[in-house]
């Protein structure tokens, strides 16, 4: 689930969000100023899901590479 940009977005994205609202929560709010809080949070998330995963996509490193056995090409054509 790490491995995955998604994966360790939405792990990374869940752990800032949760420290934000447990450093940042009140008891003496009222039912609009909790409304807000709850839109800032999810504003949170998002934000920082997508952050993350395009930083994550921007540093990976993984390049693939296709092998294709010597027996398989015929007439010097590429077997695609």
């Amino acid at each position: 689930m790490i491995d995955t940009a998604i994966g360790f977005s939405l792990l990374v994205s869940v752990i800032i969000t949760a420290v934000v609202y447990i450093s940042g929560r009140d008891k003496n709010l009222n039912e609009k100023q909790q409304k807000e809080k709850t839109n800032e949070m999810i504003i949170l998330f998002v934000v920082c899901f997508v952050v993350v995963m395009f930083g994550k996509l921007c540093t990976s490193s993984k390049t693939s590479t296709t092998l294709v056995k010597q027996t398989d090409m015929k007439g010097g054509q590429c077997p695609f």
